[in-house]
C-alpha cells in the first residue's frame, strides 16, 4: 500500500512540473522578442523607433496651418487720387522755384558783368569861389512868425475876466501881443501856459517867467487835433 501510494505521489509531482515552467519560458519569449525589435530599429531614425515600439508617428504641421502676416487693406481711389494731386501741386512749385531762381541768377550775372564796365568820373578839385559869387550878398534870415497867445478863463466868472485883462496888461508890457480872449465852462485849478509843438516849449517857460511866480508850463504836444506851431494858450483859474 505505501509503495503504490508513494508511486501516485512521485507521479504527481512528475506531471505538476510543466505547468509550473510554462511562466518561465513565457517570460523568455517575450524578453527575445523585444531585444530582436530594438536591435532591428537601432539603425533608423526616432520617429520609426517610436512606431516600432506602438508609438503613433507624429506627422509634420501642414503647410496652411503656419502663420501668415496679415495682408494691409488696399488704398482706396480717392486717397490715390488726392495723393497724386499734392504730388503734382508740389512738383509745380518746385519747378516755378526753380525759374524764379534761373532768372534771378542771370539778373545777378548781368549785373556782375555791367560793373566793370562803368567808367568813374574823375572829380575835379574844387577852386577858389568865383569873384561875383563873393560879391553876393548873403541870404536873409527866415522871418519867424510871431507868437498867437490866447487868453481862457471861467465861462461867466468876473473875478475869472478881471485876471485875464491883467495879464494881458503884463504881457503887452513884455512886448508880446494877445491874439485872442475865449471863455470856457471849465478851467484848471493852478495857472498854466500850454505849448503845442516841442519848438514851442522855451517860448511858454519865457511867457510864464514873465507871469511871475505860481505859472507852470503844460506839455499838450499829444493833445488832438494840434493847433498851428507858435501857438501858446494861458488858462486862468475860476475863482
Amino acid at each position: 500500500m505505501r509503495e503504490g501510494g508513494g508511486g501516485q505521489q512521485a507521479g504527481r509531482r512528475g506531471g505538476a512540473t510543466p505547468w509550473r515552467r510554462l511562466p518561465w519560458i513565457g517570460a523568455g519569449i517575450l524578453a527575445l522578442v523585444i531585444g530582436a525589435a530594438l536591435f532591428a530599429a537601432d539603425g533608423a531614425p526616432p520617429s520609426s523607433r517610436l512606431a516600432g515600439a506602438g508609438m503613433v508617428p507624429l506627422s509634420p504641421p501642414p503647410a496652411s496651418a503656419a502663420w501668415t502676416p496679415p495682408l494691409a487693406a488696399p488704398p482706396r481711389a480717392e486717397e490715390v487720387a488726392a495723393e497724386e494731386a499734392r504730388l503734382a501741386a508740389l512738383r509745380d512749385i518746385r519747378a516755378a522755384l526753380e525759374r524764379d531762381i534761373a532768372t534771378l541768377r542771370a539778373e545777378l550775372d548781368a549785373a556782375q558783368r555791367a560793373l566793370p564796365a562803368r567808367k568813374t568820373t574823375p572829380v575835379e578839385p574844387a577852386g577858389p569861389a568865383p569873384p561875383q559869387l563873393a560879391r553876393l550878398a548873403p541870404a536873409p534870415a527866415p522871418v519867424e512868425r510871431p507868437l498867437r497867445i490866447v487868453l481862457h478863463h471861467r465861462t461867466a466868472s468876473a473875478q475869472g475876466a478881471s485876471a485875464a485883462e491883467e495879464v494881458a496888461g503884463r504881457l503887452r508890457e513884455a512886448g508880446l501881443e494877445v491874439q485872442a480872449t475865449r471863455t470856457a465852462p471849465f478851467v484848471p485849478s493852478t495857472p498854466v501856459v500850454r505849448y503845442f509843438h516841442e519848438e514851442d516849449q522855451a517860448a511858454a517857460a519865457r511867457i510864464a517867467g514873465r507871469l511871475g511866480r505860481g505859472w507852470a508850463i503844460q506839455d499838450f504836444r499829444a493833445y488832438q487835433p494840434q493847433p498851428s506851431p507858435q501857438t501858446i494858450e494861458v488858462w486862468i483859474p475860476g475863482g
